[in-house]
């Protein structure tokens, strides 16, 4: 055999291995994707001698063809998952950029999410791709745009874009036009609508400008800095000495291994301490310490200045009054189990118990929950004015059964009923399914001679249909069923509930990609390739197998 045809057949055998891969081969790619494991695994010698001592004439392959075996199975998950998403009508996506260790790169993470026939919330992660240069918000746009292209996504089926607070993506949507929900206008820079248009990235995943779905903040993100940021203003002097004072403990406990050994005899177990990159963390942290006890006791065998009674006073008073935002919070940041509609009546609960803690005699706090009212009114007015840009919020928590009319307030919820039974009487392409069987149950026969002749005849159709869909409304607004289920009796409430809570409060499930990429790009795999290190976050989060 000459050596172009023993070229040509070792490269036929390669094409064939990359394309099928064994079962074998398949789940050693499992145990090492699944798991998060170096690739270097299948040339370790006692993994070697491990598959080889339960099949001994099975043939361990090298990393490099592990590599190129990842590869393929990566194109065959995006391309399943391109065919999947096709047949869905709504998506809600969120973005985030992260940062690894080191600060050598960065990469941004896409998510999308929808809801089934059968009314179950499905994820998938689409992207975890290397952010080159500055974070600017033309690349934003750029790098999603990519991600979604690459996977067939139209925009326009794309109901919300979910981000947090950060300038840049604020930016990127304000850019093309699209108001903020909130901002401060000497906090960011803005510029001309033509003048960002007429810029072009030198980044080849910068594909210029594009249609950009309608941007929504991380609800989660913006309670977190109702917490940490305006709540400043209303720190009183005893409760900025108490923290100052539990900052020295989790300081200390991360510096010393001998005031952490001590402070975990003490404790029974290690104390939570607040992490900046995750929402939440310092009312976690403090709840953990104040349900200790004896912090006093703490902070000797930690070497830290003692509580004064008044300092614990306050630091007790923090954590009542941060526990509505925090619990909000945290429900806010699900994701199989939250919906939009639970946006708006979430926030209200809010406002409406701190508003009741106000009444109570607290004696440090009472600057304190001022600033947290004034931050939740100012960060969420247009929620919880009920503003016409977020109608969408409306109708996704009227359409969701278990709040339907519940969480508005007396004096508007004939209104907002009103506002809701005429808005799914006007949708008729989103109510097809309804009017398609109403049409079925009318005495009237569809005829196209007759509509040509009588041409009131489908005018009065529409007319007929308009106010079955009002019934239907109606008496979907009178059922005491509160499960998801009850919602299949009402064909029309259902496509309403799909199209409007498909969008998700919180960015949450993107910054979750972020911690299998944390792991995976580990000190000591910190030369991975841009694509691996996407094509492994990638498949673990969708655990594709």
């Amino acid at each position: 055999m000459n050596v172009a045809s023993k070229m040509q057949k070792s490269m036929m055998e390669y094409c064939t291995i990359k394309k099928c891969p064994n079962s074998n081969e398949k789940l050693i790619i499992k145990y090492i994707v699944k798991g998060m494991r170096p690739l270097t695994t299948v040339e370790d010698p006692d993994f070697v001698e491990l598959i080889r001592g339960l099949k001994p004439d099975f043939e361990i392959m090298s990393r490099r063809t592990l590599s190129r075996r990842i590869a393929s199975l990566y194109e065959n998950m995006v391309s399943n998952t391109k065919h999947n998403l096709l047949k869905i009508p709504y998506l809600c996506l969120t973005i985030d950029v992260w940062t690894c260790k080191g600060k050598t790169r960065s990469f941004m993470g896409v998510t999308t999410h929808w809801i089934t026939h059968e009314l179950e919330r499905h994820s998938a992660a689409l992207a975890c791709r290397h952010f080159k240069g500055s974070h600017t918000h033309d690349k934003i746009i750029g790098l999603w745009t990519s991600a979604i292209k690459q996977y067939g996504i139209e925009s326009q089926k794309i109901t919300k874009l979910v981000t947090d607070n950060g300038a840049n993506f604020v930016k990127a949507f304000t850019s093309q036009g699209i108001t903020a929900e909130y901002y401060s206008e000497t906090e960011f820079d803005f510029q001309e609508v033509s003048t960002i248009l007429s810029t072009t990235s030198s980044d080849d995943d910068n594909e210029g400008p594009c249609h950009v779905p309608p941007h929504q903040r991380c609800a989660s993100h913006t309670l977190n800095l109702i917490c940490t940021k305006d709540a400043i203003d209303g720190h009183s002097k005893f409760l900025k000495s108490a923290l100052a004072k539990v900052m020295g403990i989790w300081n200390k406990i991360s510096r010393s291994t001998q005031a952490a050994e001590n402070v975990q005899d003490v404790c029974k177990k290690q104390l939570i301490r607040p992490c900046a990159t995750r929402l939440n963390s310092l009312y976690d942290s403090v709840s953990d310490l104040l349900k200790q006890g004896e912090l006093n006791r703490i902070c000797a065998v930690a070497d830290v200045p003692a509580f004064l009674s008044l300092e614990i006073e306050a630091l007790e008073e923090y954590y009542l009054c941060t526990m509505p935002i925090s619990v909000a919070l945290d429900r806010l940041q699900g994701e199989h189990g939250c919906f939009c509609g639970e946006l708006i009546p979430t926030i209200l609960v809010v406002e409406k118990k701190l508003t009741a803690l106000k009444l109570q005699s607290f004696k440090h706090s009472g600057k304190l929950l001022d600033a947290l009212l004034n931050g939740l009114k100012e960060r969420f007015y247009f929620y919880i004015n009920f503003s016409a840009q977020h109608h969408d919020a409306i109708y996704a928590s009227i359409s969701h059964p278990y709040f339907k009319l519940r969480w508005i307030p007396e004096e508007r919820r004939e209104d907002l009923r009103e506002l809701f039974v005429n808005f799914v009487s006007s949708q008729s392409e989103v109510l097809s399914s309804g009017l398609q069987q109403i049409s079925r149950g009318s005495s009237m026969e569809k005829n196209s001679q007759d509509d040509i002749f009588f041409e009131f005849h489908s005018n009065l159709v529409e007319k007929v249909s308009g106010n079955q869909i009002r019934i239907e409304c109606l008496q979907y607004l009178d059922d005491t069923e509160c499960e998801l289920s009850a919602l299949q009796k009402f064909p029309t409430i259902k496509k309403v509930f799909i199209k409007y809570n498909t969008p998700l409060p919180s960015s949450a499930p993107v910054e979750r990609l972020f911690n299998f990429s944390g792991i995976i790009l580990s000190p000591k795999r910190k030369s991975l390739a841009d694509e691996l290190v996407e094509e492994l976050t990638v498949m673990k989060a969708n655990n594709f197998w």
